[in-house]
């Protein structure tokens, strides 16, 4: 089935919403374990570290402590970066490492933490390997029952915005309580309506020859991500900085929030031709997993 047909598919997009309810559902069992590391974790300092598309999980946690003057410095790194250039460097901090696969650089990541006895949690979709299993369960890794780097992203993504929902309720006022409210009443009721809601857009944008997408360093994980899918759906996108995008002369797709409307604006006159845009009216934090969860659905839909 085609790109531009299957967004039209309601049966088929039904099944996704279903299988997106069990990601869900398992997301706040993990929510419970993160919840708690970050509400008793020692240190002053909260790593944020990553391989691959957990880069969005990560980041999600790293601005909403941002945005909520969470009691502990937030930094945000990926795994390699962090054991060769925090780590052994930095002093009374804890970790959280999420992984989407890249197996090699989560077990040295956690090496290091181990030998430093900085204390961690740790996330990483199931191997095949039964080796590699084992090693994680020593790791004390929270295994995700799947072994889909596009799934496994999705999974942590939905936790920490669960965890964070939880966590800053009381913060900012209005802000903090709409954010519990909808980490309380989930995402997959509205899947299907964000879905049909910017589904022209989505259309209109895939079916030009995109070769680039972009997006503001907020929504970077997710946006790195959706550039994957569509690469692995037929449709050749790499992932540039805003800064670069400026420069790029091919079709490129901008994702934004409508909340980065003068910095969108000010892109648009600056790029002029070959910008398309996908603009997302939703609360800035949940733009991360909205763009997730679009990712998701376009990888699903175009894959079953």
């Amino acid at each position: 089935m085609q790109l531009l047909q299957v967004l039209r598919d309601s049966s088929a997009l039904d099944k996704v919403v279903r299988e997106i309810e069990e990601v869900e559902r398992f997301a706040r069992s993990l929510s419970s374990k993160l919840i708690s590391f970050l509400n008793q974790s020692p240190g002053n300092i909260h790593i944020y570290s990553y391989t691959g598309f957990g880069y969005s999980a990560a980041s999600l946690l790293y601005w909403a402590s941002l945005i909520f003057q969470g009691s502990k410095h937030p930094v945000l790194a990926e795994s390699e970066e962090s054991s060769i250039y925090l780590l052994p460097y930095r002093e009374d901090y804890s970790a959280i490492v999420f992984s989407t696969g890249e197996y090699s650089k989560l077990i040295q990541s956690l090496q290091v933490l181990r030998i430093l006895g900085v204390e961690y949690l740790a996330f990483s979709p199931t191997p095949p390997n039964e080796m590699i299993r084992n090693t994680l369960r020593y790791y004390n890794v929270e295994l995700i029952p799947t072994n889909d780097s596009v799934s496994a992203s999705l999974y942590t993504t939905l936790a920490s915005f669960i965890a964070i929902s939880e966590i800053y309720k009381s913060s900012l006022n209005i802000r903090g309580k709409r954010l519990f409210e909808h980490g309380r009443e989930g995402f997959t009721v509205t899947v299907k309506s964000f879905i049909e809601k910017y589904s022209d857009v989505i259309e209109a944008s895939l079916s030009k020859p995109i070769t680039a997408i972009t997006s503001t360093r907020f929504l970077e994980g997710a946006g790195i991500l959706l550039s994957h899918v569509l690469r692995s759906i037929g449709v050749e996108a790499v992932y540039l900085p805003v800064e670069e995008a400026l420069t790029y002369n091919k079709p490129l797709l901008g994702v934004f929030l409508s909340s980065e409307e003068r910095l969108r604006r000010e892109f648009k006159t600056q790029k002029g031709s070959n910008l398309y845009e996908l603009v997302l009216n939703v609360e800035p934090l949940e733009g991360i997993v909205y763009t997730v969860i679009l990712s998701y659905v376009l990888y699903k839909l175009v894959k079953q």
